[in-house]
């Protein structure tokens, strides 16, 4: 979000978020609502955890889920809805985030942390590539702060401290290390492997890129401190391709539509920039709603910010969008138990259709949706949407 020439950065981001919340209920007021129990219902035979993470495969019929409380990973037949193969893992309590190439020959599992926004900064996890067939470890990446996964299966990116280690797939072997200065939470790799999205902490030089903070030197001060930009690098050379001209909050995730146009960047606010203690001097203990998340985009060829963004209030929600490049589905929450997804047109913004997960807990304990407040969902090739309900699964036909 960009601030005014004179305007604290606080104060600016209130006013944001009572004009995003006033239009999502001007949009949400015209788009369809649609209730749980008006998915079409998938019952999945017995396993450990909840689903916490869907990726579907390349051969239009298999699903990878992930699985918290150790359960490992699920693959599973979507033409009998059969679970075909179960893979358990070490390392992944709360369930791995899962990103498979294009052609389903590898997977990355990154550690998927159930609380991932406390604090100012992200968490460090596990990350490692395996065969999919075999589930054999081809590049046991260790812990760090993230990584990312090429469509093409060619690049691994590991983002570690300063350093971004660009591994070649599958032989695993290093290509090179890209130095990025105050390098913090997140990488992305675009589909084809040629360009990596870095996440940083800004120099003043950088943020003068910025039309709301030049000439602005208490904004800029203040930017240095709370704020990130993203740089764009040459994965062949490492230079810099493009500084995008955008601050953003805690930048917690990013990542590429299909056709590699746009790069989505999902970040939530630092609580210390103008958010005061709690009575009890803790200024962590707050609720998800008073530390709103953005999904901001940008044009990935050119590197300039794209108008249409969108809110929610769920950790590290998945940037799901569909294999068409048209929508994207995200969730967001309400609440402890009050989770929703919604369907936005992803170039003008516009709600299309939001999906109420709400239930009451006794309803969920007695459906088993034994989840822990995240939604895992996916789309599948043929334009479906898949969305996990605790051990099984719903499916919605946009």
């Amino acid at each position: 979000m960009r601030t005014g020439p004179s305007t604290p950065i606080s104060t600016c981001l209130d006013r944001w978020l009572l004009v995003a919340l006033a239009c999502l209920f001007a949009l949400v007021s015209q788009a369809q609502i649609i209730d749980e129990d008006q998915l079409r219902k998938v019952e999945l035979e017995a396993h450990e955890g909840p689903i916490t993470c869907l990726e579907p495969l390349a051969d239009g019929h298999t699903i990878v889920a992930g699985c918290g409380d150790n359960g490992g990973l699920l693959f599973i037949d979507t033409v009998g809805w059969r679970v075909t193969r179960r893979l358990p893992l070490n390392g992944f309590k709360d369930g791995p985030r899962i990103r498979g190439s294009r052609d389903g020959r590898l997977l990355l599992l990154k550690e998927l942390w159930r609380f991932a926004v406390e604090g100012k900064g992200d968490m460090k996890g596990r990350h490692m590539v395996i065969d999919a067939a075999t589930g054999a470890v081809v590049v046991d990446a260790g812990t760090a702060m993230d990584a990312s996964l090429s469509a093409d299966g060619s690049v691994l990116a590991v983002l570690d401290g300063g350093t971004v280690t660009l591994k070649r797939l599958p032989e695993g072997t290093e290509l090179r290390r890209i130095d990025v200065s105050q390098a913090t939470n997140a990488v992305a790799v675009s589909p084809d492997g040629s360009t990596i999205a870095v996440s940083h902490r800004p120099t003043e030089a950088q943020l003068e890129l910025v039309p709301s903070f030049r000439n602005d030197k208490k904004s800029l001060k203040a930017a240095l401190k709370y704020r990130q930009m993203i740089t764009l690098f040459d994965a062949g050379t490492g230079a810099v391709r493009h500084v995008v001209p955008e601050a953003y909050d805690i930048i917690r995730a990013m990542a590429y539509s299909p056709d590699g146009s746009r790069l989505l960047v999902y970040s939530s606010q630092d609580l210390r920039a103008g958010v005061a203690p709690t009575a009890g001097g803790n200024v962590w203990n707050m609720s998800m709603v008073d530390r709103p998340g953005y999904v901001q985009q940008v044009d990935a060829a050119t590197g300039d910010p794209l108008r249409a963004g969108f809110q929610s209030l769920m950790n590290e929600p998945f940037l799901a969008v569909s294999p068409a490049g048209r929508t994207l589905a995200l969730s967001s929450t309400e609440g402890r138990n009050k989770r929703k997804l919604t369907l936005y047109d992803i170039s003008s913004g516009e709600t299309l259709e939001m999906i109420d997960l709400e239930q009451k807990h006794r309803y969920d304990t007695g459906e088993q949706e034994r989840h822990d407040g995240r939604t895992a969902y996916a789309w599948l090739a043929d334009g479906r949407l898949l969305i996990a309900l605790g051990g099984n699964l719903g499916i919605h036909t946009p």
